[in-house]
This record gives C-alpha cells, sequence and structure tokens, in this order.
C-alpha cells in the first residue's frame, strides 16, 4: 500500500492559514485496541484483499452548524459495508481539506455519525441536525477494486479545492464506482 496510509493515531499539519492537504488515506478503525501503525494496516489490507462491498450510501451533514438548511452547502461521503465470515464490517470513506479518510466499525453508527471518533454534529446542534442519507444501491465491487480506481486515478494526490476538487466530487467518483445500478447526480 505504499506510504499514502497512516493510521487514525496521525493529526493534521497545521499551518498559519488552517490545514495543509496530507496527500494520504487517514484510517480509523473503531475496533482495535492497538495503536500500532503496522498492526492497524495490517489488519486493513486484509479487508481489502478479501472483501466485496454490498450496500452502498452517501450520507449528508451540514457544511457548517449554523446553517438552517443543507440544500447548497453540506459535506458528502461514501458509507458501505462488506460482509466476512468474522461478520458485517461498516465503512465510511471521505475527503475533506486535510487527507482522505476511510474509518471502519461493526457498528453503522460510528463511522455514519461520527469522524475519527468525533462527532460530525455537535451535541448542541444534534436536536436540528442528523446525518441524512441521499442515496443508496447495491453493490459487487471488491474492496480491492475500490482502493485499486482510488489509487490509479491518483485521488490522494488531488488537494482539496472548495470549488472543484471537494467532498461532493470525491463522493460522486466512489458512488458511481461502486454502485450497481445508480449514479449520484448533484446540482451544487
Amino acid at each position: 500500500m505504499g506510504n499514502k496510509l497512516s493510521s487514525g493515531a496521525s493529526r493534521p499539519n497545521h499551518r498559519k492559514n488552517g490545514i495543509e492537504w496530507q496527500g494520504i488515506i487517514r484510517y480509523y478503525s473503531y475496533e482495535t485496541t492497538s495503536r500500532s501503525l503496522d498492526s492497524d494496516l495490517d489488519d486493513l489490507q486484509t479487508h481489502i484483499n478479501t472483501e466485496t462491498i454490498h450496500m452502498v450510501y452517501l450520507y449528508k451533514k451540514p457544511l457548517f452548524e449554523e446553517q438552517w438548511t443543507s440544500l447548497i452547502l453540506y459535506h458528502v461521503y461514501v458509507v458501505f459495508y462488506t460482509e466476512t465470515h468474522q461478520g458485517r464490517f461498516w465503512w465510511s470513506l471521505e475527503k475533506n481539506g486535510e487527507a482522505l479518510i476511510l474509518q471502519m466499525s461493526r457498528n453503522l453508527e460510528d463511522v455514519r455519525d461520527k469522524l475519527e471518533g468525533e462527532r460530525r454534529i455537535s451535541s448542541r446542534n444534534a436536536w436540528y441536525w442528523k446525518p441524512k442519507m441521499i442515496i443508496q444501491n447495491y453493490s459487487f465491487e471488491t474492496f480491492a477494486n475500490l482502493y485499486n480506481f482510488i489509487i490509479i486515478t491518483d485521488q490522494v494526490n488531488l488537494r482539496y479545492n472548495f470549488a472543484d476538487e471537494n467532498c461532493k466530487k470525491f463522493a460522486k467518483i466512489v458512488f458511481d464506482r461502486i454502485a450497481r445500478t445508480k449514479r449520484w447526480s448533484h446540482i451544487f
């Protein structure tokens, strides 16, 4: 997998004017008690090499918590699940201003409602905002094919840009790649 992966233990490099694009896939597992990078990446490699995606979903949340509508400004991310002899695993994959982030858990709520262990929407706004599913579809794509697609299309090195290289474009590319019969079309 090269040096483009890091475990959830690493944090972003901050610049004076904000957060710097890292050019990595940051992996966060809710299932590990170890914070060993090698152990986490070995576990991830096993999942990538052996699992097939069964369902894929797109979720959105407001870009800023002060918003009263998420019609135009929202963050979108991909959620999918795989099944193995060990059971079902839920995953989220998304692009933000720092990196591509891949999360894994046995619980949907972990990857849908949290980002690297912290709630996507603060408790002060949870009464109003909840992650909302946009679209869903069946999938028979292998995890390995998805991973290879991300590497081959150089998604890791496409710096985040609010106007065009953003979470919506990345989510569309990933969803359209692994969804069986549907495509996501967004206006903004």
